[in-house]
């Protein structure tokens, strides 16, 4: 496997870039995946993905730092997620980018676990998986889930169902997605007639997982 590799300097000059390398933010026009070194007074930033960005600032509890703009690099061979439960500060918050069709189980920063899901058509209204902040109400087991919209109907039959949002449109949950071939997680994309209709799906193993370790009252966090 071959690396290609580019040094920034940050200015100003902070206590310890090892320690900003630790507890990083990214914040960026689209969201990518980064691998960021420590290298003596310099971080090493390796995109994992061909995409041009501007500049990113690092936050901290030490303090921030600029890293000049980045230009895009060839391909890589690698994948390297930017764990979204580096800023958690609860015992149990389970976090979803809808952008990185990804989901991550934290407690506090760490995660216990992750997995690729898939979310809801983001172009209709009443079938796009809503951002913000929710919580688990109900944990169901073995049932159907109906409903109906522009798109049509649907009666699907599901092992477990965790909803955490009900408004004008119906209601919204994780559960598990069967009739999905396991390599369609991660991969939709929610631009597409093939996503979701809002609720958070999920492969098999993980709906169990999650049903095991969220109880009532789990916090979940959709982000873009």
């Amino acid at each position: 496997m071959k690396l290609s590799t580019q040094t920034f300097r940050t200015r100003p000059s902070r206590p310890t870039l090892a320690a900003i390398a630790a507890a990083v933010i990214l914040t960026c026009a689209a969201l990518s995946s980064l691998l960021i070194v420590s290298r003596g007074d310099q971080l090493v930033v390796v995109p994992t993905r061909n995409t041009f960005f501007k500049t990113y600032r690092l936050q901290t509890s030490l303090g921030a730092a600029t890293v000049d703009r980045i230009p895009a690099l060839p391909s890589i061979e690698i994948d390297v997620a930017v764990t979204s439960c580096a800023t958690n500060n609860l015992s149990h918050n389970i976090v979803v980018s809808i952008k990185q069709r990804h989901l991550w189980a934290c407690d506090g920063i760490t995660t216990t676990y992750d997995s690729p899901v898939i979310t809801g058509m983001a172009f209709l209204a009443a079938d796009l998986t809503p951002t913000g902040s929710f919580h688990i109400y109900s944990k169901q087991a073995n049932l159907y889930l109906t409903g109906s919209d522009s798109t049509g109907s649907w009666n699907d039959y599901v092992n477990y169902w965790l909803p955490f949002l009900s408004n004008r449109y119906g209601v919204y949950g994780f559960h598990d997605a069967t009739w999905r071939d396991n390599s369609a997680f991660g991969s939709v994309s929610p631009d597409s007639t093939d996503a979701s209709h809002g609720c958070v799906e999920l492969p098999l193993s993980t709906a169990a997982w999650i049903n095991s370790w969220a109880g009532i009252g789990t916090t979940v966090t959709i982000i873009n």
